[in-house]
């Protein structure tokens, strides 16, 4: 295994990782004010993904940071304080089989093409723009069950993460 393939995998995983606990600490203290772990988290998690694609293709790091499911199943049973059921590995064991196949036909390709310097800026302040109407103070103003806060929030993440 090359050097950049193997720090591609190593900084994919330790994404994976870190956007793991982040889900696992944002559902135990979402009522609590510890907001800036969760934060960190995912921004550390944010900031592997883009260092691992510093090294490697999108094909390889994108499908590696599905493992956040694997990762995140005994973490969170041990934070609840039970047992990952047999299901439940069943079910991570097939997320990783599958995970292999789609490595395996895709390969390590490096992309032919990358965004230029401009094109990095217009999709940082489109991304940025869009992340703030989602998430800002904008849909407070909407009355009732229209906000959608948590769809909202949710969405803004997905902006987040597929910008970076």
């Amino acid at each position: 295994m090359s050097v950049p393939l193997l720090a591609t995998v190593l900084l994919a995983l330790l994404s994976a990782v870190a956007y793991a606990l982040a889900a696992v600490v944002q559902a135990r203290l979402a009522t609590a004010p510890r907001w800036w772990m969760i934060i960190s988290l995912n921004g550390g998690g944010a900031l592997l993904h883009v260092g691992a694609l510093a090294y490697g293709s999108l094909a390889v790091v994108q499908p590696l940071g599905a493992l956040t499911l694997v990762v995140a199943l005994p973490v969170g049973a041990a934070v609840a304080g039970r047992r990952v059921r047999a299901r439940e590995w069943r079910g991570a064991l097939t997320t990783v089989a599958g995970l292999v196949a789609l490595l395996i036909a895709v390969g390590a390709a490096v992309p032919a093409q990358v965004l230029g310097d401009g094109q990095v800026v217009l999709l940082a302040a489109a991304a940025g723009a869009l992340i703030v109407a989602l998430a800002g103070r904008a849909y407070r103003a909407v009355p009732g069950t229209a906000r959608l806060p948590g769809l909202r929030l949710a969405a803004a993440g997905g902006v987040a993460f597929a910008a970076s």
